[in-house]
Formats: C-alpha cells, sequence, structure tokens
C-alpha cells in the first residue's frame, strides 16, 4: 500500500469533520508530518474560497442583503426619492426608491462604490441590465429604467414588496403540492430565460422575489450569462454563484459544462429546501459545502421529512445527478414532469437504484482520488480545480473587441436580420433592425439597399395598423370586443396596402400574401378577422384567401375552429403543440378562444399551455391576464399584464387593463399610475379617463375625482356609466340635486339601462321621495329583468303607497314568474309580499303553495330564517281564515319576525273571531312599540309594516264591538 493510500482516506476525515491532523492520525503517528503538511495546503486553498464565498455569521451560505456602514448616507439620484437600502447582491445595492414623476415604488439596483463599499464592475453590471430588459416573462422581475448618477451605474426594475423565499422558507418545510407548484412556476420563467439564451447560474431562495399575493418572481442576474458568450464577465473573486444550490460543474469550474442544466439542478436544490427545510448540501464554510456539492451523495428529502412524496422526491433528486446528462434536459421537462404529479399522473423520471448509484460513486473516485493524492501537488489537488477556476475567470474578465465590420456591411445585415424578424412577425425586433441600418446608412448607399430599407418601413407601417385594428376591439376597456368595427378596419388595411380586397379572387390575394415579407402576420390578421366578421360572404372570403395563402393540408385550422375541439382538453392541448406554423398559429388560436363559450378556468388552462410555449407573446400574456382578472385572479393577472406592458410598453390599453387588475389587488395609487399612463399616451380612451376618476374617488383624492369625471365626460358624452358613477360620488358628497342632474342623464343616453334605472330608484327611496322611487322602479320592470332581487319589494311599495291595482297587478307578475319557485327564501319573500291583501280562489290557492314551502320548512333546515318563515306561514292563515291558527304562530315563533308586524296579524285574527277588546288592545301596544318616523321607510320591511298597521286599523275602527253597549 503506498503512502498516498495510506494518506487519502485521513485527509477525507479531516475535510468531513470538525477534527484535527493529530486526532485522525493516532492510529498512525508516522504519517502525522505528511497528514499536517498537505491539510495546511489545503486550508490555504480553502481559505482562498471563504474569501471567494463569504459566510454568514449564522455558517448560512446564502448571501443575504447586508447594511451600509454607518457613516453611508442614501445615495441622490435626479428624478427619484431614495426611501431605503433594502438589499445588497454581490455587486450592487437595492433601495426602494419612488419615481417622482409617476408617483411609483420601484426598486433600483446600484452599483455598489464610494461609501457602501466593494467593488465597481461595471461591465458586468451592465451586462445584468441588458440581460433583463431582454425578458419578458410575468415571473421574471422586469426592468424599467437604466441611467447613471455621479458615475455609479444603476437600473430600476419593479418592486415586489412581498419578501423573498429565503425568509418565507426560513427552516420551515413547506406542503409538498404547494412547493411542486413554486417549483414549476420557476421552471416555467427560467425555461423562457433559456429559450432567449440566458442561464442565471444563480439560482437560490433569496433570488426568489415574492409578491403580496404569493406569486414568485426570479430576480438577480448578475452571475447570468448568454450560452453564445464564451468569455463572459466573472473576474478574479468574484462569486460565480452560492455553494448550497450551485450544481457540480460550476463548483469544479468545469467552465466549458455550465449550460441550462445547471440551472436546473439550482431549481431542484430550491425544490430540495421546500420539501425538506434545508439546501441538500450545508457545510460549515463555503469552501466545505462546495467539497460536499463534489464528493457527498445527496441524502433523500424524505429521510428528513418522510411525508415527502416518493415522486415528488424521484423528481427533486433527478435535478440533483452530479453528472449534467441525467438531469432533466431542460427547465421545461422539469416542469411538464412537475405538473404530472400535481395533476396525479404518471411521472417521467424513475427512481435511481443501488446499482446505479455505485457505479456513479465507483465511476467518480479516481478523479477525486487523483484530485488529492499526488505528493507535493496537493496545493492544486483537492480543489485544485477551484483554484483553476480562479485563474480562469481572472482570465477571461476581459471584454474581447470585436472588429466593427464596414458600414455598407453591418447595414446590409441589418436589413437581412430585418426581413428576416418580418417573416416571423417579430415586428419590433425588425424595426430596431430597420432603425440601425438607416443611423449606418445616414441615406447613404445604393439605390437597391434604399429601396430594401422603404419596402421594409412599408412593412412595418402595414403590421403597425393591423396590431391596431386587433386593438381596437378593447379601446372601451372592458374586454369586449368591437366586431363591426374591426371587420370594417381590417378591410381597409389590406385594400390600402395593394394586398386585396374582399371579393376580389382568393386566389390573386393569396399569392400577393405568400409573396410578402410579413406573409405571417398578414395571415395572423386574417386568422383573426375570421373571429370578426359576422356577414356570412365576407366570412367565406376572408376564410378561403386564409387557407389559400397558408397551405395548410392537414386541416389543422378547421379543428381549431371546430366548437368540439373545446371539449376534449387533452385534445385541444395537442392542436397547440402541433401547430404547423408556430408563432403564426398563435392569433387563430386566440381568436378561437375568444370565441368559443366554454368556461373560464378552460380558458386559462388553455391560455397557460399556450403561455408555455410562447411566453414573448404579447397578445398571450394580455390576453390571459384579462381573463384571470375576469375570475378575480387579480394578483396573478397583473403578473401577466406586467409582461404585455414590458413587450408592448406604449399600448394604452395594456397600462389601464393592468389598472383594472391592480384596484382588484388594493394597490390603488398604482392603479392610478396605470390610468394617468394610459391617458398620457392615448388621452382618447374614455375607459382610461373614467377608471381614473374612479381610482381617484377610491383613493379619497374626491375633488380631483370629480373634476376627472367631468373630463370623462367631455369626452365621451354617451357613457352611461359615467354620468352614473359621478352621480354617485355626487351624492355621496350630499350634493343630492346636482346627483339627480347625473343619474337622469344616465338615463337620457341609456333609457332601458338597468344599473342606471336601479341607482335612481335607490336615491329616490334614500330621499323619502316614494312616489318617485316607484316610478322608476316600474321602469326598471319594464325591462324583463328574470331574478328575484330585481322584483323584491315592489309590489310592497305600491301598497304602501295606497296604489291597490299596481299593487294587484305587481302580484299577479310575482305569482307569474316566481309562483313554482322551490328556492325558500324566494318562495318566502314572494308569499309574503303576495299576501298583504286578500285573495280568493286559484289565485289564493297558488299563494298558498307557495307560502308553504318556506313555513312548513323544520327550523333544523331554515336555523336563523325560521321566525320569517313562520310568520309568512301565520299570515297564509289569517287570509285562509283559520284565525285561531294564525294567532298561534304569530304569537310563537314568528313573534320576532318584522317588528309589531305579528301583533298587528294578531289583532285583526282576533277581531275577526270576535274578540274585539283583545284586538284594539293588541292593536295599540303594537303601535306603541314601533317607531313611525320616516327612518324607517327605507325598505320593504318599513312598508309592509306600515300597510298591515293601515289594514288592522281600519278593520278595527270599522267593524262593530260585540262587547259594546
Amino acid at each position: 500500500m503506498t503512502i498516498d493510500s495510506r494518506v487519502q482516506p485521513l485527509l477525507d476525515e479531516l475535510l468531513e469533520t470538525q477534527s484535527t491532523p493529530e486526532a485522525v492520525c493516532r492510529a498512525c503517528p508516522e504519517l502525522l508530518p505528511v497528514v499536517r503538511e498537505r491539510w495546511q495546503r489545503l486550508r490555504r486553498v480553502r481559505d482562498r474560497l471563504d474569501a471567494m464565498f463569504p459566510s454568514l455569521p449564522d455558517g448560512s451560505t446564502d448571501a443575504q442583503p447586508t447594511s451600509p456602514r454607518p457613516e453611508a448616507s442614501l445615495p441622490r439620484i435626479d428624478g427619484y426619492e431614495v426611501e431605503e437600502l433594502i438589499g445588497r447582491g454581490g455587486m450592487g445595492l437595492v433601495f426602494r426608491v419612488r419615481h417622482l414623476g409617476l408617483k411609483r415604488v420601484v426598486a433600483l439596483k446600484m452599483a455598489i462604490a464610494g461609501a457602501f463599499a466593494g467593488p465597481l464592475e461595471r461591465e458586468r453590471f451592465q451586462r445584468e441590465a441588458e440581460t433583463v430588459a431582454r425578458l419578458r416573462h410575468p415571473n421574471i422581475v422586469q426592468i424599467h429604467d437604466v441611467g447613471d448618477s455621479d458615475g455609479r451605474p444603476y437600473f430600476t426594475m419593479e418592486y415586489v414588496e412581498g419578501g423573498n423565499l429565503a425568509r418565507k422558507l426560513d427552516g420551515a418545510p413547506q406542503p409538498p403540492r404547494e412547493a411542486a407548484a413554486l417549483v414549476s412556476t420557476l421552471a416555467g420563467a427560467m425555461h423562457a430565460a433559456h429559450l432567449d439564451g440566458i442561464i442565471h447560474r444563480d439560482l437560490k431562495p433569496s433570488n426568489v422575489l415574492l409578491t403580496s399575493g404569493g406569486v414568485p418572481k426570479i430576480g438577480d442576474f448578475g452571475l447570468a450569462r448568454r450560452m453564445d458568450d464564451d468569455a463572459g464577465l466573472t473576474h478574479t473573486g468574484a462569486a460565480i454563484g452560492t455553494p448550497s444550490y450551485m450544481a457540480p460543474e460550476l463548483a469544479a469550474s468545469r467552465r466549458y459544462e455550465v449550460g441550462t442544466s445547471a440551472d436546473v439542478y439550482s431549481l431542484g436544490a430550491i425544490l430540495y429546501e421546500s420539501l425538506a427545510g434545508v439546501p441538500p448540501f450545508q457545510g460549515a464554510s463555503s469552501a466545505e459545502t462546495i467539497h460536499h456539492v463534489l464528493n457527498r451523495e445527496v441524502v433523500p428529502p424524505s429521510t428528513l421529512q418522510p411525508r415527502v412524496p416518493r415522486d415528488l422526491e424521484t423528481i427533486c433528486l433527478k435535478c440533483l445527478f452530479k453528472e449534467p446528462r441525467l438531469r432533466y434536459e431542460s427547465a421545461l421537462a422539469l416542469r411538464e414532469d412537475l405538473d404530472r404529479f400535481l395533476r396525479g399522473e404518471a411521472i417521467a423520471a424513475r427512481p435511481e437504484g443501488r446499482a446505479g448509484r455505485l457505479a456513479r460513486r465507483i465511476a467518480r473516485r479516481p478523479v477525486l482520488s487523483g484530485s488529492i493524492l499526488g505528493g507535493s501537488l496537493l496545493a492544486t489537488a483537492a480543489l485544485g480545480g477551484m483554484l483553476w477556476l480562479i485563474a480562469e475567470r481572472s482570465a477571461t474578465s476581459r471584454r474581447i473587441e470585436v472588429e466593427q465590420k464596414a458600414t455598407l456591411k453591418a447595414a446590409d445585415d441589418d436589413l437581412k436580420e430585418m426581413a428576416a424578424l418580418l417573416r416571423k412577425s417579430s415586428w419590433a425586433g425588425a424595426t430596431a433592425a430597420l432603425g440601425r441600418a438607416k443611423a449606418r446608412l445616414n441615406h447613404l448607399g445604393s439605390r437597391e439597399i434604399q429601396a430594401r430599407m422603404a419596402r421594409g418601413a412599408r412593412d412595418l407601417d402595414l403590421l403597425a395598423r393591423l396590431d391596431g385594428v386587433r386593438m381596437t376591439g378593447y379601446s372601451n376597456g372592458d374586454g369586449v370586443l368591437d366586431f363591426a368595427r374591426s371587420d370594417v378596419e381590417y378591410g381597409r388595411a389590406f385594400r390600402e396596402a395593394g394586398i386585396g380586397e374582399v371579393g376580389e379572387s382568393p386566389e390573386i390575394v393569396a399569392a400577393r400574401i405568400k409573396a410578402s415579407d410579413v406573409e405571417g402576420a398578414l395571415l395572423a390578421a386574417l386568422d383573426y378577422w375570421s373571429s370578426c366578421v359576422t356577414e356570412p360572404g365576407r366570412l367565406r372570403w376572408v376564410k378561403d384567401v386564409a387557407k389559400r395563402a397558408d397551405g395548410d393540408r392537414s386541416g389543422w385550422r378547421d379543428r381549431v375552429r371546430d366548437p368540439a375541439a373545446w371539449k376534449d382538453r387533452a385534445a385541444l392541448f395537442r392542436l397547440i403543440e402541433n401547430a404547423p406554423f408556430p408563432e403564426q398559429s398563435v392569433p387563430l388560436l386566440l381568436a378561437a378562444e375568444l370565441r368559443s363559450k366554454d368556461d373560464a378556468m378552460l380558458k386559462i388552462a388553455f391560455l397557460r399551455h399556450l403561455h408555455l410555449l410562447h411566453p414573448d407573446d404579447f397578445w398571450v400574456n394580455f390576453r390571459l391576464g384579462n381573463v384571470l382578472h375576469s375570475v378575480k385572479k387579480s394578483p396573478e393577472a397583473v403578473g401577466y399584464l406586467q409582461a404585455a406592458q414590458a413587450l408592448r410598453p406604449g399600448v394604452a390599453i395594456v397600462h389601464n387593463n393592468l389598472g383594472i387588475a391592480l384596484t382588484g389587488c388594493a394597490r390603488n395609487e398604482e392603479a392610478i399610475d396605470q390610468f394617468r399612463k394610459s391617458i398620457a399616451i392615448d388621452p382618447g380612451i374614455g375607459a382610461s379617463q373614467f377608471n381614473l376618476a374612479v381610482g381617484l374617488w377610491n383613493g379619497g383624492h374626491h375633488a380631483e375625482a370629480l373634476e376627472q369625471f367631468r373630463v370623462a365626460i367631455r369626452l365621451d358624452s354617451r357613457s352611461v356609466r359615467t354620468f352614473l358613477y359621478y352621480g354617485r360620488c355626487l351624492d355621496m358628497e350630499g350634493r343630492y340635486e346636482e346627483a339627480l342632474v347625473q343619474y337622469r342623464k344616465a338615463l337620457d343616453v341609456g333609457p332601458k339601462d338597468r344599473e342606471a334605472l336601479q341607482e335612481l330608484r335607490e336615491f329616490f327611496v334614500r330621499q323619502r321621495r316614494m312616489e318617485e322611487a316607484r316610478s322608476a322602479w316600474a321602469r326598471l320592470l319594464e325591462t324583463g329583468p328574470t331574478d328575484h332581487q330585481a322584483w323584491y319589494g315592489y309590489a310592497e311599495l305600491c301598497l304602501y303607497l295606497g296604489l291597490e291595482e299596481e299593487y294587484l297587478g305587481a302580484r299577479r307578475d310575482l305569482l307569474a314568474r316566481f309562483g313554482e319557485v322551490k328556492d325558500p327564501i324566494i318562495a318566502e319573500r314572494t308569499g309574503r309580499a303576495c299576501l298583504l291583501k286578500p285573495a280568493s280562489g286559484e289565485e289564493l290557492r297558488r299563494i298558498v303553495a307557495l307560502a308553504a314551502r318556506a313555513g312548513d320548512l323544520e327550523r333544523s333546515k331554515v336555523h336563523s330564517f325560521f321566525p320569517f318563515f313562520q310568520f309568512v306561514k301565520g299570515l297564509s292563515q289569517y287570509r285562509q281564515d283559520d284565525h285561531a291558527g294564525a294567532i298561534a304562530t304569530m304569537r310563537g315563533d314568528a313573534a320576532i319576525a318584522l317588528g309589531p308586524a305579528p301583533r298587528l296579524v294578531v289583532a285583526m285574527a282576533l277581531q275577526r273571531s270576535g274578540q274585539a277588546d283583545e284586538a284594539r288592545k293588541t292593536l295599540a301596544e303594537a303601535v306603541a312599540s314601533y317607531d313611525w318616523g320616516p327612518s324607517n321607510l327605507g325598505d320593504q320591511d318599513g312598508w309592509i309594516i306600515h300597510s298591515l298597521r293601515r289594514e288592522a286599523e281600519t278593520l278595527i275602527a270599522t267593524e262593530p264591538n260585540p262587547s259594546a253597549k
């Protein structure tokens, strides 16, 4: 046995324990000098690593925000009010700041300098800003602005107010399904980044921020690099990740092995900590943690938390393989397996057997042995790979200056890129490419290249116009498409661009489309146009042109448009995945979703699946955000609408709809900012003017809100709801006559608008102007509402006003609409209203049967409603001349319902049964027990009580008293 083979186990023991060379050599003192010498060299390596990855006081290896030195003051930045330091990364400080112009809170990251200490790494800092700015995803923190203050570069990003995942975990295992859903979301975001060529390289809980609603957003791309960037920007002494979450290929500095699978490993580490409460590897120092990452097998999370499901553990461990090839092939594959687990389906990953684990250990052991053994080379052994990493990163820290090509060649390349992007319908990228070409040439160049630029400009103008036509359907801000208007505008755009017009030969028009650089955009426009056309002839023409132009021989488009496709979720998702023209097919898929009649949850599932494949599509994000808000999922909707806003920052209606979603999250001030932005972009959108007024009112800015309502009315004097809400606000201010004017203006615009009629009715009731209230109510009922609530109380008001014929007519309407209703509450209310005046014959029979559906129910089935149900039973007994039964019921459980009403009925029943003295006494007690002032005339209960009193007094005053002499 060689001396190296004897020393190796002793060095392993030193690395894995807190022991000393003397202690491990107790049984072999002859080896102590060699072990001590090599251990000292190894510790020098570890010291350098600890400087590279500083540990926290509590032993954690995760970077946490630190405060500046006490003498440091907050920086002053033009246009911002810096409120406080909220975090510190490897190369920057993060502040919460308020944008003074927009009056909104954002996060500002500034390169460390001056009093805040730390190296100024401009290149890497700039790289982070550029990297994040190009990523558009609702689960990735979005960049707003980039700038420089006194030589210190900074950029601003969305402020995520819910803290980070590290703070949420804090050593506490999470419910398995919650952990799986979280990492599935993160994997989807990272898949989008990977598609854009970005590897994060520092995914960890502290870099996952949480909104107030718990939506995760990945931040801190300071160590990210592009896949096509061989050099990178990592310098000597700069952190390349956090050891507990770092993939082995990063930890061992195998630079050319680092790909997207490194982020898959980190996602697995986050999942592990979420399940087990601790990271997969955590040593006393960073160097020790790295040693564990490289050499130790991960302990299955179920060993620490027995309730971890087997399938979820399998998914987690597959992410944490030390060999990249054994992990999930992509973040998307990881997300799909997590989603299978969440749906209760079989996962794709399979548990590793003992043989597999043993084989991997044996395969790795020679490498470890060679890195630790080697006599005098021990200083570069053990963690020699990490020393190489330091040297390599130092060597690659300098940016390689790329020789600039000739101006004409560069412009030619720009125009080629523009044409390629136009064919992909990527109009934003094409616009940028055209702008670069123009800037390079500055009106120079051949006629041919100038003609190419002019053609590109025309194509981009057409794209913008078609996109604007598509946006017109949302111009009212409530998500309802104006089909007729869009149909007309599409026809005009195609005609004026020389593509063709409705009625022209579909074959000729299709040929023009195929010959265009914007073929994909024109096909997309035809797809969306088809969802807007209502006239059969025009619809046939649009579909015919689309079919000839796209060359779809598979019948895929027809299957998408078939309503039956929406009955099978799996089949629908396969349609998305098998789209023959991936980018150009998205508009058709969205058009089909928009016109489908399926429930919102299926639509959301469909849109989520589409978003997974097209995370950077503006319309997918916009539509998904709108649908989520429509089903009260506003916190989630905000993220997608923010992504849509980042993709198209100059679209007014996106700001408007984001403001609406923020309002649904009780983030009123942020909503106001969005409405103001929408108005600044397009002052002509009445919805934004109206929403700003409502937001200002809700935020307590009443004077400004009232002025804003007047602005909205000047812009759109045909908006019922603007007049209506303006009236409500004036009403709440006590300006009643002014409010009434606005309510009446609303009805001038929409004479049959139910909301306006209801508001006017309620206004008159509050003002105790009961006849006017009844008149407005009658107009409301003429519109034919089907819900009982719209009718509830009208008959009672008619009777209170002494309009007996109107009451009897209302009673007939109630019986016709609700006479057979099964709902006991509606039956009780309808029966009670119909029993307020005597009835006979078939009408009485129907009323009694209706009242019995409530009055005969047992107490255990109706609970707190029981006294009211008993009241209708007693009133029914009275109308059927069962006076004894009515008296007993009204003096029983019904006695506590409707104030004095039960005693009024008892008084009438006593009178009819010949007990006149008792009747007068009971009537007097009932009258004395109640406040008959106007304060109790605001609803049907008061009207019932007054009507019954009038009937009782009339009966008892006019009928003779048998006991009188």
